[in-house]
């Protein structure tokens, strides 16, 4: 790719990320944004350095995505590559992670998911301290359906907003066998009892 290109896949991820109006998949990454802009920039260096490191379409998609995902409101400057090689690897083991990450939660399933008198649910407050990754409760909503619920109790909540918005942006691009989770989440469950 062309680093005016991997400009444009920047530009459009930028704003799938950052604004609640614009998604990547539905305007199949075509912004507004001019070509011509690219020039004026003076951080094209970047873009550069990126198609140079990353020959693939895939890849560079990928490495945005990830470093989006760590940073929303991200900068190309501020993105790295450690960012990317963790969330290759996230990616490589969800099952595993979502495995180790769902163990010491189930043997009390339901109280995840509880809202109580102005607290976030214990699952929220699992992922807030860095047990539970973004992947596990985007895999948690596909198999028990609990964000409706939660933008019910939570409503006007700035951290639950947030979160809900990153999970949103980022499960587009997460492919989940749903029917593998289930059958391990259940074996998870039955084992705790």
């Amino acid at each position: 790719m062309e680093p005016i290109d991997v400009y444009m896949m920047y530009c459009a991820l930028k704003a799938h990320f950052s604004k609640s109006n614009y998604d990547y998949f539905k305007y199949e990454g075509k912004t507004r944004i001019k070509r011509d802009s690219f020039f004026k920039r003076k951080d094209r260096f970047f873009f550069a350095r990126l198609s140079r490191k990353y020959k693939e379409y895939e890849d560079i998609k990928n490495y945005l995505v990830a470093n989006f995902v760590s940073n929303p409101d991200g900068y190309v400057a501020r993105f790295d590559d450690k960012t990317y090689e963790d969330w290759l690897h996230r990616k490589q083991n969800f099952y595993i992670m979502f495995t180790d990450e769902m163990g010491p939660l189930v043997s009390e399933f339901e109280p995840l998911f509880e809202v109580k008198s102005n607290n976030h649910p214990k699952l929220l407050q699992e992922y807030l301290g860095g047990r539970v990754s973004i992947e596990t409760l985007i895999i948690l909503d596909k198999l028990v359906s609990y964000v409706d619920n939660w933008n019910k109790e939570m409503a006007g909540d700035f951290i639950w907003d947030d979160i809900k918005k990153l999970m949103n942006n980022y499960k587009k691009f997460l492919t989940i066998d749903v029917r593998r989770y289930r059958i391990q989440l259940l074996k998870l469950i039955e084992e705790s009892n």
